[in-house]
């Protein structure tokens, strides 16, 4: 019989967005939420493969609650997500007291796994598959201005270091006309920024094989009454055509906002993580972005110590963040993961170097974004607003069309709303004004 579900999400933007789905399914089977896996009887984690960091954490929650469920026998506990993909059945063998694995592709099947469990006893269901037609009709979200609606799955490139292939499957899209269904409903429910996600969303309409792509996208959904901003993560290098950057540019209400993770400036490193594009290659993409859309902010992601990096190779990705001067970065030390290429590859980069180059790439981006926001201290700036300043409830906070974050005084009536604000001064993350 259905009864409490509590669910806990590790990961990315999509991980989000599918346990929105998850707890819609489980919404519809009779399930309720409650706020700790004490008070549960389904607990669902939602888990993330990309470093071994996040799985470490769903290690030690499954710890947690294999004491739990000595006292609690009727206790259901499912793993969702990457990591129920990339280890399937065998996370069953590891963890007796797990009863459901569930793949990513099979989520919205979890309130039928759950009911037959008495019939079937502990299961795996990891096969990949495709779009539900039903899928975001009827996802739980928190209310707000901001939503995610996932677009495509999966990736074609195959990158040497990472998972997602194995873990998200092939590329797929979503048609185009569903998409649109369900942003003009999320937009009547009051949502007023839509997110567009996918592991590679540029690549957006390749499989459908009728011409759509992430333009034709962007253009239609523009034309929807009430919709106030338009976002899209992540891209990859190679799909950023001249149309897309010319539709950004075109498109008042398309942010101004790019993250197009670069990994390295080498390019010997960038051939061993098959990335498919040398130096050269990114920063003719980022002439072609900072020419055809005036003000863009870039965003990058960078991988250090990947093996055989050396220090010279390092000093060449600290050479590409000095000449782009991002407007945000994320720094990841490498990490072997199983089923990747890269495990063939010797781990040979001490973690002290590791550490030291992650750090120096975070201080080295925190000066430029301190630089780039001090250069804007005294100018107007458009905000979406968010809602309440979670550091001050006299505060509120948004976001500018470039995704630059701005605290500013409370106000009534201004929440959901696009609002002026004058930056008055700065730390190296965020923007103040009033």
């Amino acid at each position: 019989m259905p009864g409490k579900v509590f669910i806990e999400t590790f990961g990315c933007q999509m991980n989000v967005a599918d346990s929105e789905q998850i707890l819609g399914r489980l919404g519809q089977a009779g399930w309720s939420p409650v706020d700790t896996p004490e008070a549960a009887d389904l607990v669902v984690f939602n888990t993330c493969s990309v470093r071994d960091h996040a799985e470490a954490k769903i290690r030690s929650r499954l710890g947690v609650l294999r004491e739990q469920k000595r006292g609690q026998p009727g206790l259901k506990i499912a793993i969702a997500g990457c990591m129920a993909q990339r280890e399937q059945a065998d996370l069953l063998k590891k963890w007796p007291h797990v009863d459901v694995v569930v793949g990513t592709d099979q989520f919205a099947r979890l309130p039928e796994l759950i009911e037959r469990l008495d019939v079937t006893g502990r299961i795996a269901a990891t096969d990949f598959g495709d779009w539900e037609d039903d899928f975001g009709a009827n996802a739980v979200r928190e209310p707000g201005v901001n939503a995610y609606v996932p677009v495509m799955r999966g990736c074609n490139y195959n990158c040497t270091y990472c998972v997602v292939p194995n873990t998200r499957g092939r590329e797929k899209s979503r048609r185009p006309e569903a998409v649109e269904a369900e942003v003009r409903r999320l937009v009547g429910e009051g949502f007023k920024q839509i997110t567009l996600l996918g592991q590679t969303v540029d690549a957006y309409g390749k499989t459908l094989g009728d011409g759509s792509n992430l333009a034709g996208l962007l253009r239609r959904l523009h034309a929807i009454d009430g919709l106030l901003r338009l976002r899209f993560v992540t891209s990859h290098p190679k799909d950023i055509s001249d149309e897309l950057l010319d539709t950004i540019a075109e498109l008042p209400r398309v942010a101004k906002h790019l993250h197009v993770p670069a990994q390295s400036g080498s390019d010997r490193i960038l051939r061993l993580m098959g990335r498919r594009y040398g130096r050269d290659e990114y920063l003719h993409f980022v002439e072609r972005a900072r020419s055809r859309i005036p003000g863009v902010e870039l965003l990058s992601d960078f991988i250090v110590g990947f093996p055989g990096e050396t220090d010279a190779e390092f000093e060449q990705t600290v050479s590409l963040m000095e000449q782009v001067r991002f407007g945000g970065a994320y720094v990841f030390t490498y990490s072997v993961r199983p089923g990747t290429p890269a495990v063939r590859l010797p781990d040979d980069v001490p973690e002290a170097v590791k550490k030291q180059r992650c750090n120096r790439l975070l201080a080295l981006q925190l000066d430029h974004q301190s630089e780039q926001f001090r250069a804007l201290h005294g100018q107007t700036v458009e905000v979406l607003v968010e809602g309440e300043s979670k550091t001050d409830p006299d505060m509120l906070h948004g976001r500018t069309m470039g995704f630059r974050h701005v605290v500013f005084p409370k106000r009534e009536g201004l929440v959901g709303t696009l609002h002026r604000v004058t930056i008055t001064r700065s730390t190296p993350l965020t923007l103040f004004g009033e």
